[in-house]
């Protein structure tokens, strides 16, 4: 059990920004094509300017058979370049159910309970708090991970609506859209569909090391999404969930991961800084291993 919620919560956490990936050809009518639907990709990529950006607010929870066995918060704000996310800077606390702490002595992890805070700028990360607090030597409060990208373990879902292909990627599998009310005082368009972990890591190779514990096929499991779209065609609210399937041993288990995620402050001003270089300390410098609990990115990879 301990390993199979490892893996899925690393999944969960995985990397959300990768290559674009085209998205399938649709027929258009030539009312279509006199009278464009509105694009919420291109209102997404006219967001693109360096020193701005968005914020937003994440949950989650980890399900065995409807039971939580994990739960997420996170919150915090991209920053944009021109082509994209540059930066990330978010704060997340996970929290596990007393049937898990009672199963894998979770209890007994110093920090486990504590916010992780994650600045990801480029392609290095910078972790606080949580259980590498204890790890770390003298003076430094801040860990130097190579590797990550921005976005990754900021939010729960699969898919991240402010990555302009996983966003084109996922709107080309969509199956219905309504009225989605008001969010953050914007009335909302709800567009809904389904699209595969296969497609996803399609448009984000970084899944596949989260998923490759998974069961024999983990791209056929079936991801259901919804986005709520301002009238300016951008994101405020995003919400994911899919059934995992995985084997260990003899045993399988299916787990369900779902999440909400709201977006607000769209073209506002964002700054990601990279911690003070005097309270960093790189991965040679930890003073122990770092212990394997669900959610943790396992950073020996």
């Amino acid at each position: 059990m301990k390993r199979a919620l490892m893996a899925l919560a690393c999944a969960a956490t995985a990397a959300l920004v990768a290559p674009a990936v085209a998205a399938p050809a649709q027929a258009q009518t030539s009312t279509q094509a006199q009278a464009p639907a509105a694009d919420p990709v291109a209102a997404l990529r006219k967001q693109f300017v360096a020193g701005h950006g968005v914020r937003f607010v994440s949950s989650g929870s980890m399900s065995v058979v409807g039971v939580p066995a994990i739960t997420f918060t996170s919150n915090g704000g991209y920053a944009f370049g021109r082509s994209g996310i540059v930066a990330s800077d978010a704060t997340q606390k996970t929290k596990y159910s007393d049937l898990l702490k009672d199963e894998e002595n979770l209890e007994d992890l110093q920090g486990l309970n504590d916010p992780v805070r994650t600045i990801v700028i480029g392609k290095t990360g910078y972790l606080s708090g949580g259980v590498y607090a204890g790890l770390l030597p003298e003076g430094k409060t801040w860990l130097r991970v190579p590797g990550l990208k921005p976005g990754s373990s900021s939010t729960l879902g699969f898919v991240n609506p402010a990555d302009w292909q996983s966003l084109k990627a996922v709107l080309a599998t969509t199956k219905a859209k309504g009225p989605g009310g008001n969010v953050n005082g914007a009335k909302t368009t709800l567009y809904r569909g389904s699209i595969t972990l296969g497609q996803l890591m399609k448009v984000n190779p970084s899944l596949n090391d989260g998923l490759a514990a998974l069961g024999s096929n983990p791209g056929k499991t079936v991801v259901s999404w919804k986005l709520w779209i301002g009238p300016d065609q951008l994101v405020r609210r995003a919400s994911t969930s899919a059934d995992l399937k995985m084997k260990v041993d003899k045993s399988s288990f299916t787990f369900t991961l779902s999440d909400v995620t709201t977006f607000a402050g769209w073209g506002k001003k964002v700054t990601v800084k990279a911690p003070p270089a005097s309270t960093v300390a790189n991965l040679t410098d930890l003073d122990g291993e770092v212990p394997d609990a669900p959610g943790i990115i396992d950073i020996a990879k």
